[in-house]
């Protein structure tokens, strides 16, 4: 199951042919994810489609330099419509829906200080494009702005992120305040019988082992092995029930660190994994783990080029008449589990693996540091990117294998 929390502060101080929706998606969450990982040492998960959201609500009052950075860090080359965020229609649209095959809600807010004046032609776009509900408060009162705030964000991630705001983020300045919050939670095409999981050892990123609960399954699914100098690593996908979503799992051979993948790995290479990949028979293994985490992307943006946003002198005049308006933070917070809940055992096609494992030509033991993707396949839209080094091992001290 996933969830994210985007929160973007604003405070007020004293032409070339589009390229293909899933290049510019893929290239986009590549940039962002490198310059997330230069400064992360372990775990990271976060979202590329949440990015593109709070990025996009924000371009949409911006003006001048301000917009042309974030209309170029999004790939985006054709003149501003808005329309340019259409495909975020279909994503509101499948959280509308009721699906048994999987859960999945995109909510967005606009928090406004009572009193402060913005343009109705913003809030209208951001209805129009983002579906974002208007909420008027206090900031000033932190406490009981702080507890609305965190009472939304609870309730649109099935009460997975709490206590997001503190009120610590107010100030007497604080005029508007933008989240999203993304939940989803999908059952596995194909599924993992928890009597099957074992205890194994991790080998993480500085060398030291762990032993952590590794899931265990025999299925046909899309496998590549590939081979490009000096990166030699497997690429798994594990479809969701319904197949509008799946976790792609990119691991690298043990000799190839992670570090050296991430600086060499592009949007180029991975779409031609995505292409190349056939129907195999694949035996798995893969940790059963949880990321969460909060990050201020701050310094992510600034090392895209989106600069123009955090000064003083930023237009954001399509947003309101007041000209000291700009964003001092970007935080977004993300919980992301992996684990062998998947579709019923009546309609299940997962064969039980023996705890001796079988002679499957193709295996694929995630005992070391990976990257992840959860993708949406319609739109080739990457909901969460991230990198296991650690995973969360909580769950197994003091505990017997019998009862994981």
């Amino acid at each position: 199951m996933f969830k994210i929390l985007w929160s973007l502060l604003l405070t007020v101080s004293g032409s070339q042919a589009s390229m293909p929706l899933a290049q510019r998606n893929t290239e986009f969450a590549v940039d962002l994810y490198q310059a997330i990982c230069s400064s992360q040492k372990n775990n990271i998960v976060f979202s590329p489609l949440g990015t593109t959201l709070v990025l996009g609500m924000v371009q949409l009052g911006a003006k001048g330099k301000a917009h042309q950075q974030i209309r170029q860090t999004l790939k985006f080359h054709e003149p501003s419509t808005g329309e340019e965020f259409s495909v975020l229609k279909s994503f509101f649209s499948a959280s509308s829906e009721k699906k048994q095959e999987f859960t999945f809600n995109l909510a967005s807010a606009l928090y406004l200080q009572e009193g402060f004046s913005v343009k109705e032609q913003y809030l209208h776009g951001n209805k129009k494009f983002f579906q974002s509900a208007i909420k008027l408060v206090d900031f000033q009162d932190t406490k009981t702005c702080a507890e609305t705030m965190n009472a939304w964000v609870e309730s649109k991630t099935d009460g997975k992120i709490k206590d997001m705001f503190s009120g610590e983020e107010f100030g007497p300045l604080t005029r508007l305040i933008l989240v999203n919050a993304i939940y989803f939670k999908g059952d596995w095409k194909q599924k993992f019988k928890k009597e099957d999981t074992q205890l194994m050892n991790f080998t993480k990123k500085d060398g030291a082992a762990i032993q952590i609960p590794m899931m265990k399954a025999l299925l046909r699914t899309k496998y590549g092995y590939f081979s490009e100098s000096p990166m030699k690593h497997q690429v798994l996908e594990l479809p969701y029930k319904g197949d509008e979503f799946s976790l792609i799992i990119i691991l690298p051979e043990e000799e190839v660190s992670i570090e050296e993948m991430e600086k060499l790995i592009t949007a180029h290479q991975i779409l031609k994994w995505f292409s190349e990949m056939k129907e195999e028979e694949v035996e798995i293994s893969l940790p059963r783990f949880k990321v969460e985490q909060k990050v201020d992307f701050k310094e992510a943006l600034y090392s895209l080029n989106i600069t123009e946003i955090f000064s003083g002198g930023c237009d954001l005049s399509g947003i309101t008449d007041s000209s000291e308006v700009y964003v001092s933070q970007v935080v977004q917070q993300v919980f992301f589990e992996i684990n062998e809940d998947g579709s019923e055992a009546a309609v299940s096609t997962g064969v039980h693996i023996p705890v001796i494992m079988s002679l499957a030509r193709n295996q694929f033991i995630a005992n070391h540091p990976f990257l992840f993707i959860v993708k949406n396949n319609p739109t080739g839209s990457f909901l969460f990117m991230g990198r296991v080094t650690n995973p969360d091992t909580q769950n197994v001290k003091g505990r017997d294998l019998d009862s994981l």
